[in-house]
């Protein structure tokens, strides 16, 4: 399991490494508010993807002057347009030919320094044994074994002196390297990384850097587990907001496709009431695009918890019509097999019905709100 840059630095702060000013941001607006929010004269967006090489990667059918995975920006209204190029495009980077789709983006202080220094602690799994290595400026490396997987006071000693370290940066220093193993022993990991350390004015930072963990050891942890399944449901809501509706998750097995608040909440009552479990509710609003209901509705079904859809719409300002555009679109994801109950009363609901009915997609089309309530609770009682 490799979690993103801005998950790894949640874990760094919590052990107290120090580290530059920076959040995530979701949408380009936010990005600009995060700048300025940090302060300072230049920021530095990164592209929040679980792949090396972000530097030097592209983005597919981007012109050759586009962005890269981190970028420097000079004011906020810069660091808005970079994550405006990199939200929702693809991230081609060299050992992941498919690329990955942006989702969030870093937004961080600019840092000046020198004297750059990689630590990295890792398991040799040819040999059983823990290595550190420890580089400096000009990639020069020294290695050093650890048995026992121990770093002693002695071994921290030695490193800081090969490294010609004294006073304060001696101190920081290794500082860092009980961090280093302190997170490796806490989260039980395959390695841990600090790349780059520099040196600043204010003294040693870690500007990025990474933890892989064992997958066999995440139940022994269970602060990793739910970082995993925080993860999830935050990628949920990152495509909502990015497509303007909304994601709420809850813990049963029905998504409902809803507009409006009220109707969000009722729907929620009655199905509990009813004897169901409401897995997620997709809020499209009162005005949504036939893009924000098929992205909504793509999004329930590739919910591994979902074991059926109740679309529940009640049309003044919206339009059924284009509610209906939306879920024919996602044509592919309704014949996965799940059933969709759809009820809708409103502007153009007539059209809407008469659409679905046309496109002999397996819809169940009720007329009442509690009818469709006891459809898709009896439906789903039959998948589950």
């Amino acid at each position: 399991m490799i979690i993103k840059e801005y998950q790894v630095k949640k874990l760094f702060k919590k052990e107290g490494i120090p580290l530059l000013k920076g959040q995530v941001a979701y949408m380009p607006h936010e990005a600009e508010q995060v700048a300025e929010a940090i302060g300072g004269s230049a920021w530095v967006v990164k592209a929040q993807v679980s792949a090396d090489g972000r530097s030097s990667a592209h983005f597919a059918n981007q012109k050759e002057s586009g962005p890269t995975g981190i970028c420097w920006a000079n004011s906020p209204q810069m660091v808005a347009a970079l994550s405006e190029q990199m939200l929702g495009h693809r991230l081609m980077t060299n050992d992941t030919p498919d690329g990955h789709i942006v989702q969030r983006v870093y937004v961080e202080e600019a840092c000046f320094g020198q004297a750059e220094y990689r630590l990295s602690l890792r398991v040799n799994f040819l040999t059983q044994q823990l290595s550190l290595s420890v580089y400096t400026a000009g990639n020069i490396m020294r290695q050093y074994e650890l048995p026992e997987y121990k770093l002693t006071t002695e071994r921290i000693n030695t490193i800081v002196s090969h490294l010609r370290l004294s006073g304060k940066k001696a101190k920081e220093m290794k500082d860092l390297l009980r961090h280093l193993m302190n997170l490796f022993q806490q989260y039980q990991a395959v390695a841990v990384e600090f790349d780059p350390v520099w040196e600043t004015e204010k003294g040693l930072v870690v500007l990025d850097g990474r933890i892989i963990f064992n997958d066999d050891a995440l139940f022994r942890v269970p602060e990793l587990k739910a970082l995993r399944e925080l993860e999830a449901g935050q990628e949920r809501q990152m495509i909502a907001r990015r497509h303007q509706f909304r994601y709420t998750k809850f813990n049963g097995n029905i998504a409902c496709l809803v507009n409006g608040i009220g109707l969000s909440q009722a729907t929620v009552d009655l199905i509990h009431q009813n004897g169901g479990r409401v897995a997620c509710l997709l809020d499209v609003g009162t005005e949504p695009s036939r893009d924000a209901v098929a992205r909504a509705l793509k999004l329930a079904l590739s919910d591994p918890g979902v074991d059926g859809v109740f679309v529940n719409i009640f049309g003044g300002v919206t339009r059924c019509d284009i509610i209906v555009q939306g879920l024919l679109s996602a044509a592919g994801e309704i014949l996965a097999g799940l059933p969709i109950v759809v009820r809708m009363d409103g502007t153009n609901a007539n059209i809407g019905r008469r659409l679905l009915f046309e496109s002999r997609l397996p819809f169940t089309v009720v007329k009442g709100m509690g009818e469709g309530i006891k459809e898709i609770i009896r439906q789903v009682k039959g998948v589950s």
